[in-house]
């Protein structure tokens, strides 16, 4: 093949790098751009000459370079490709990239520089996390639906059960809320639930979790928390709700009844806990309503 055919082929293979899309370059085994290409180039906002012979730790942040620097090592280690998730701060906005790093090897089968390739994936990173929090979450009041709740406080039992730790459930259930779906109407009966989600979640802390589990039923899961701490927090939650003045009901007081469960030996398992719950909940609905029960 004469020159000029060869330089074709470079020119080819350099056209097409630079009108893929993709961010593509290559750095010698200690780790020095030798190549990179257009969309580098404007990704980074530096000119091509700017990153050759130039390190990452040169370029960019500390904690950036070492994840780059580690991934690379990993790819000149290994026979294939390997694909890996990348975060890299762009104008102080944060992306995400899919890159696929390989080893580059000569004619003889000497390693001698690492090879990338990478997507542009923040876009459907976030697409991503917002189905996530749409399987996650009740659409009416944004806390966690029965499904995630319950997969959540499977995670605080196991830590309860292996650490010995302190762990208690709250189970609400709003009073009469049924009369207030008949006499004001389901859109009057959505917005006392979101104020009701509200309330509650204002007076929990930050480890704890709550959620939804069905109706005008929702549950608060308390790690670290025994019976007596979680009964402190139940009576304040009590008090807040029945003091609310909601313009919409005029004038009908609204109130919650709370049954308690405490992790014990004779507690260990979700279903016993919520249980237990429950019936201290129809223990509290027995005796007249808005108030607390523990079991």
């Amino acid at each position: 093949m004469d020159k000029v055919h060869w330089q074709q082929q470079i020119d080819i293979l350099q056209a097409i790098a630079d009108h893929s899309g993709a961010v593509i370059g290559a750095k010698d085994l200690a780790g020095h751009y030798v190549y990179v290409n257009q969309q580098y180039s404007r990704l980074f906002n530096r000119p091509v000459q700017d990153f050759i012979g130039k390190t990452d730790e040169d370029l960019f942040s500390a904690e950036t370079a070492q994840q780059f620097r580690r991934a690379d090592q990993l790819a000149q280690q290994s026979s294939v490709a390997i694909s890996v998730e990348e975060r890299v701060e762009v104008n102080g906005i944060a992306l995400e990239f899919l890159s696929l790093k390989f080893p580059i090897r000569d004619q003889q089968g000497q390693l001698f520089a690492t090879g990338l390739v990478a997507a542009d994936i923040s876009k459907l990173k976030e697409l991503q996390r917002q189905l996530q929090s749409l399987a996650d979450h009740d659409p009416l009041t944004r806390c966690y639906n029965r499904r995630r709740i319950l997969e959540i406080a499977e995670v605080h039992l196991k830590k309860a059960r292996r650490y010995q730790q302190d762990f208690s459930i709250l189970l609400f259930d709003l009073d009469h809320f049924k009369h207030i779906n008949d006499v004001y109407g389901h859109a009057i009966g959505d917005q006392v639930l979101v104020g009701f989600a509200e309330r509650v979640q204002s007076e929990l802390r930050k480890p704890d979790d709550f959620g939804r589990i069905g109706g005008e039923e929702f549950i608060a899961l308390l790690p670290d928390t025994n019976a007596h701490s979680a009964l402190a927090l139940a009576e304040r939650i009590r008090l807040k709700i029945a003091d609310w003045q909601f313009a919409a009901l005029k004038g009908s007081r609204l109130t919650t009844c709370i049954g308690i469960a405490e992790f014990s030996l004779q507690l260990q398992r979700m279903d016993e806990l919520s249980a237990a719950a429950d019936h201290a909940l129809y223990q509290a609905k027995a005796q007249g309503r808005n108030c607390v029960r523990m079991y």
